[in-house]
């Protein structure tokens, strides 16, 4: 389809919220490509939504899912603020209809590149926290994806155990997870995490061995067959 151009008040009529502070907004949905300056574009927003959407996908996940292990909440995490979902949500925010590309980027259609989109609900999701307040945009991505949420009801399996029986049954081993590095800083770090099985390797990046190692083993159960995740 087309892009077609979308005005801020029926822009701020599908988000559910008007911004006082319309800089913000203006801000947030424009790329790079349109302005080099890091105080006009959406870059520090989009790394300022990002977490605040961490925050609210946890807190919402925790809420849920009371009998999920660490290791199922992280998998559900990933899912839900992976490319391809906040690509989604974009979708239904009608970003590709107002976002500021250059005449560039527009040629190359940017208005449809996912990891464009992703960026831009992260930056409308930090524009709204720094306009209001946490409660206000945490209402916003519980009305955006509450039904993905729900739409996850079946458990998350614990994807360590079967990697381990799988390669136990297959190649009388086990799997062994390899810690490739730590950044960040020491309150919230940020563990890489890489494994491999009959030469079949993937690698993961959690906010603890633990959850890292989770994301590894869900990715190589993918890779290998055993089981389709949420996103197929």
């Amino acid at each position: 389809m087309p892009r077609m151009d979308l005005n801020y008040d029926d822009f701020c009529e599908i988000l559910g919220y008007k911004f006082s502070r319309v800089i913000l907004f203006k801000r947030a949905l424009t790329h790079s490509s349109f302005s080099q300056s890091k105080q006009d574009n959406n870059e520090r927003l989009e790394f300022l939504g990002d977490r605040v959407l961490g925050l609210s996908i946890a807190k919402m996940l925790y809420q849920k899912y009371p009998l999920d292990d660490e290791g199922a909440l992280a998998i559900r995490h990933a899912n839900l603020v992976s490319a391809k979902t906040l690509a989604s949500i974009a979708e239904s925010m009608c970003i590709p209809d107002i976002i500021e590309l250059s005449p560039q980027e527009q040629k190359r259609k940017g208005y449809k590149n996912r990891n464009i989109l992703a960026d831009c609900v992260e930056a409308i999701l930090g524009a709204i926290f720094l306009d209001s307040d946490f409660d206000t945009v945490f209402k916003i991505i519980e009305r955006f994806w509450k039904k993905r949420i729900e739409a996850s009801k079946t458990p998350i399996k614990d994807f360590k155990t079967m990697l381990q029986e799988y390669t136990q049954k297959n190649f009388q081993t086990h799997p062994e997870y390899i810690l490739v590095g730590k950044t960040g800083p020491a309150h919230a770090p940020t563990f890489t995490v890489s494994a491999t099985i009959n030469d079949t390797t993937a690698r993961a990046k959690g906010s603890s061995k633990k959850e890292a190692e989770q994301l590894v083993a869900a990715e190589l159960v993918k890779k290998l067959g055993l089981v389709k995740t949420e996103e197929e």
